[in-house]
């Protein structure tokens, strides 16, 4: 039993120590800690928020089956530039009251430019801001959705259709 209580003792001791080492100097070796912000990634629409919904038109050019929407979007990050883009699930947009009725999604892109874009999927997209003004990079992108409107007769594809569009940011370490 006299054993048990030794090491217990020596067991308490050691603890205490190492405890209190953050007040004293390690065998006279000036120890520095340097605290860095993580990363912080800001994405939205420029002026601020996000998009509650876009609105894909068939205006542009001659082919009225395709349906497409562009709208900006800001990246900020604070302590890094380089960061990645995917598509969460793909993107479905049904008919509010028909389901049989479904547009068929042709790209989802992202990119600097309307030259420069890249077509999103489950797999990420790596993407790089400006140089850092501070502590931050800030980047304008683009984000194009285009689809294909069901096949079928007008009168009966006709309506609203809703979709969900969920996009993954992360920080590329």
């Amino acid at each position: 039993m006299r054993m048990w209580q030794q090491v217990a003792g020596t067991v308490l001791l050691l603890w205490g120590g190492i405890a209190s080492a953050a007040d004293t100097a390690l065998g006279g070796v000036p120890v520095s800690i340097t605290l860095t912000s993580q990363p912080q990634l800001t994405v939205e629409k420029p002026g601020g928020g996000w998009y509650d919904q876009l609105i894909l038109s068939n205006s542009a050019g001659s082919d009225i089956t395709r349906y497409q929407a562009q709208v900006p979007v800001q990246v900020s990050i604070r302590n890094e530039r380089n960061f990645r883009v995917s598509l969460v699930d793909p993107l479905v947009l049904t008919h509010e009251n028909d389901a049989s009725l479904t547009f068929t999604t042709e790209q989802v892109g992202f990119g600097s430019s309307a030259t420069t874009l890249q077509s999103l999927g489950v797999t990420p997209v790596d993407f790089s801001n400006p140089a850092l003004v501070g502590d931050t990079s800030t980047g304008s992108y683009l984000l194009s959705v285009s689809a294909r409107q069901p096949m079928g007769v007008l009168g009966k594809i006709s309506g609203n259709y809703v979709g969900k569009l969920v996009l993954l940011f992360e920080v590329k370490i």
